[in-house]
């Protein structure tokens, strides 16, 4: 007995440590649903109490000077709709204004690279009459470097071909060819 007895109080201290918070947080709104069912008791009370009674004429002067408030307040209005709405006309145009700027630089910007992409589409091309012939000056001339070659191996001119000019002639030929290609990218 003495031992279920101290289990009972060791898994009431083991489950009531999270309980003062949770009873701490109900306690908390139950009060503010007293407080607030006492309010609204008291509202409901004064609301039956009064009863229609005509107006005294001190109530009549505090409702003119109430509708002179309100006019004023309208008039202060109106005055305070009127500048937004001239702040937002502005506001549109400037907005307009600014789209206008931002596609006209779009539109350059567009034509630029238009230019820039016929540019390279023309790198290579020379024109012949009104057409226009891709060539790549790297590949024709190294055919003609290899046909050279091979016709100097057919006709048994192994002295030209072994001799350090046939090199050195074929790199500056390759060299030439590159600054024609430098200048034909770089030209307009």
């Amino acid at each position: 007995m003495v031992a279920s007895t101290v289990k009972k109080g060791s898994q009431e201290k083991t489950n009531s440590e999270p309980n003062p918070d949770i009873n701490g947080r109900i306690e908390y709104i139950d009060q503010s649903l007293r407080s607030v069912d006492k309010r609204l008791q008291a509202v409901e009370k004064r609301l039956s109490i009064k009863t229609f009674e005509p107006p005294p004429e001190d109530t009549m002067i505090g409702q003119d000077i109430h509708g002179c408030v309100n006019e004023v307040l309208l008039n202060e209005m109106k005055e305070k709709l009127q500048e937004i709405d001239r702040k937002l006309a502005s506001l549109e145009k400037t907005t307009q204004e600014t789209h206008a700027n931002y596609f006209g630089s779009l539109k350059s910007q567009i034509s630029l690279i238009e230019n820039r992409i016929l540019k390279l589409e023309n790198v290579n091309k020379i024109t012949i009459g009104k057409i226009k012939v891709p060539i790549e000056f790297s590949g024709l001339t190294a055919a003609i470097v290899l046909f050279v070659t091979g016709s100097l191996i057919y006709s048994d001119h192994w002295s030209i071909i072994r001799s350090s000019y046939y090199p050195i002639a074929i790199g500056l030929l390759f060299c030439a060819v590159v600054l024609v290609k430098f200048i034909m990218t770089n030209r307009k």
